[in-house]
């Protein structure tokens, strides 16, 4: 073998090489990335819910069963407010 054609070999396998290394460093950054996401923390935890749970819930929320709602938007006198636009 020629040193020419010693030097693509060695080329071909570094090539290769950072190839897998590049294959193998991407895998292990999206298994931490994953891992360490909060939203997939989340999907491994128990969803078993408890009375006191959704108790707590519903305090927070301000639901009292009663079945009316809070409205937020404007009342229903309210006429709507337009801008007429001259420059």
């Amino acid at each position: 073998m020629t040193r020419l054609e010693q030097a693509r070999r060695k080329l071909g396998i570094a090539r290769i090489a950072i190839g897998i290394g590049a294959v193998t460093g991407l895998a292990v950054f999206g298994g931490l990335a994953r891992s360490s996401h909060p939203a997939t923390s989340h999907a491994r935890a128990s969803n078993v819910s408890t009375r006191s749970d959704e108790q707590s819930d519903d305090d927070f929320y301000g639901d009292d069963d009663s079945g009316s709602y809070s409205y937020l938007g404007p009342s229903g006198s309210a006429a709507p407010q337009v801008q007429s636009g001259g420059s």
